[in-house]
Parts: C-alpha cells; sequence; structure tokens
C-alpha cells in the first residue's frame, strides 16, 4: 500500500469519523471534488495569464460556424 492510499485512507476513515460524510462514497466524492477544483484553478489562472500576455483570440460566429463544421465532417467520416 502506497503512502498516497494509506494517506486517502485516512482522511476517509476521518470523515466518516467526524460526521462529515456518511459513506466512504460520499468521502471519496469530497476527494474528487476537490482534485477537479484544483485543476480547474490552475487551468484558469494558465488562460487568464495568457489573456494578460495578449495570447488569445475571439471566438466569432466564423470560428464556431468553423469548429462545427469540422465536428461535422468528422462525425460522417467516422461513422
Amino acid at each position: 500500500m502506497s503512502a498516497l492510499t494509506q494517506s486517502l485512507n485516512t482522511f476517509i476513515d476521518d470523515q466518516i469519523k467526524t460526521g462529515s460524510v456518511s459513506s466512504e462514497v460520499e468521502a471519496e466524492q469530497l476527494i474528487q471534488t476537490a482534485v477537479f477544483e484544483r485543476v480547474l484553478d490552475r487551468k484558469l489562472a494558465r488562460a487568464e495569464e495568457q489573456v494578460k500576455q495578449g495570447q488569445y483570440f475571439e471566438a466569432d460566429d466564423n470560428l464556431i460556424s468553423d469548429v462545427l463544421a469540422e465536428a461535422r465532417t468528422r462525425i460522417k467520416t467516422s461513422n
């Protein structure tokens, strides 16, 4: 058993013992939510930095039309 697994098991047990959650599944969902939030925060920070540096483009109607056309083409070729 890895140190991470032990830490997760301890966290889950503690959450159940303190009544913060009622089951292992709920505790695991807390962990997943925290991980997803961290990933999202990193992506948002990276995007904000790119905007500050002028590394962005506006999604106008032409871009959206092009993306949709490409998606339709990919769907047709995959079927």
